[in-house]
């Protein structure tokens, strides 16, 4: 039996509510590849990293042959139940400023995307219990949840989201070896903790990926960012130039002006990257590029594909490209399925916030159903395709950081992804 509370008495102060116990079974054949191997065997030297809270009479030399997206592992035994706690700012008593309600209509929307993640998560072998814990925001109030009895047997924690707190879970985490999963926060710290997985990915992450495609198809055209001083600019466009002086990539800075002198910079075929979120100023940099649009493939933030037919009419006439976390601006299998769901339930669009807990809570119980605790070894590195962003968990000198971006070129109208390798 499903157990799903109204959400709005989710949100109407109970500092904790059990959301639902699900029971599923086991079926992989449509899934995505995983990896290019066959088969995956447990490395012998890995028990020291891998997380032990398997019961402890498990031996590796009884390897079983499972399946999981289309390719076949050798995984240890596991059992096949887990708990899941989500603790995230729901703010049922602290809805006073607008920044609380902003904050809590989000994780509202998260909430959703959990429930709409039920049906799905009703295909897998495993017994699932999800709870759900309100911070309200208040690291006094985590503190309390993390100190209860429950939490010990958790076997994943999903948040929270503001930083101070995140390192308060971040060493609990790694004192009771449970995977952290970060849904929104990047948390980096000086020392490795192998137990937290940051799903959002960091801007240098997305630099690293940007630059992979670019070496692998456009290494021959010249690097040009225009920079705009905007939060876009200092967040991305910094990682971006520092990604580069550190793969010692040559790349021209050109400052925004509605006057730039394009005559002066392109030589050749090269790629402009815009680092600004304003559409006025794009629209000037795609009108003073026109001239030169046999030579330039531009690229832009993602945040401004709310155009119109004028910015479809103009922009057309360059190649240009978008750069998003959000793959589900292009149409696929799991995102329509996970829109068709969503709009029974809740008669609207899923927003970003809707599709992050749908993919965050299905790779959470997908991976533990299919290789129980020991997950990190196999799926690190490998990347796993979800409705609205892919996972792709790589190790750092912090943590595993999720390395994925999205990259979409307009062609008539329509957006078409890009083979990054």
């Amino acid at each position: 039996m499903i157990l799903v509370p109204n959400p709005l008495q989710l949100l109407s102060g109970s500092r904790f509510t059990r959301l639902f116990i699900l029971s599923f079974l086991i079926s992989y054949n449509s899934y995505a590849n995983l990896t290019k191997s066959k088969c995956f065997s447990l490395d012998k030297g890995l028990s020291s990293n891998i997380l032990t809270k398997e019961n402890k009479t498990e031996n590796q030399d009884s390897l079983y042959e499972i399946t999981f997206r289309g390719k076949k592992f050798l995984v240890p035994p596991h059992k096949k139940s887990f708990k899941i706690s989500v603790l995230l700012p729901f703010h049922t008593d602290a809805v006073n400023s607008p920044i609380d309600k902003k904050r809590a209509n989000v994780m509202l929307e998260y909430y959703q995307g959990i429930k709409t993640a039920i049906k799905q998560i009703d295909s897998l072998d495993s017994k699932f219990i999800i709870s759900f814990h309100d911070t309200d925001n208040d690291t006094n109030q985590l503190k309390k949840i993390l100190a209860s009895s429950e939490m010990k047997s958790v076997d994943i924690i999903i948040g929270p989201t503001n930083r101070n707190q995140v390192q308060i879970a971040s060493s609990y985490c790694k004192s009771h070896k449970i995977p952290l999963l970060l849904p929104i926060t990047n948390w980096i710290d000086s020392d490795f903790n192998p137990y937290v997985f940051n799903m959002n990915p960091s801007e240098v992450n997305k630099a690293e990926v940007f630059l992979t495609y670019y070496k692998n198809h456009h290494k021959d055209k010249k690097l040009v960012i225009i920079r705009d001083n905007g939060y876009y600019d200092r967040t991305f466009g910094n990682a971006l130039i520092n990604t580069c002086k550190q793969q010692q990539i040559s790349v021209k800075i050109v400052p925004y002006s509605t006057k730039i002198d394009w005559s002066s910079i392109i030589d050749g075929n090269s790629i402009v990257i815009h680092t600004t979120q304003d559409k006025i100023k794009l629209n000037y940099t795609v009108t003073s590029l026109q001239a030169h649009h046999k030579n330039v493939i531009l690229v832009g933030s993602d945040k401004l594909l709310e155009f119109n037919d004028i910015d479809y009419n103009q922009w057309e006439k360059l190649n240009i490209l978008f750069l998003s976390e959000h793959k589900s601006q292009v149409p696929n299998i799991r995102s329509n399925q996970m829109k068709v769901s969503y709009r029974l339930d809740y008669r609207d669009d899923p927003s970003w916030f809707s599709y992050m807990g749908y993919d965050h809570v299905l790779f959470a119980c997908e991976v533990l159903d299919a290789f129980g605790t020991y997950f990190p070894l196999f799926i690190e590195g490998k990347e796993i395709t979800y409705a609205n962003m892919d996972f792709s968990m790589n190790r750092t000198e912090s943590n595993f950081q999720n390395k994925y971006l999205g990259i979409f070129r307009l062609v008539d109208g329509q957006l078409m992804v890009e083979n990054i390798k």
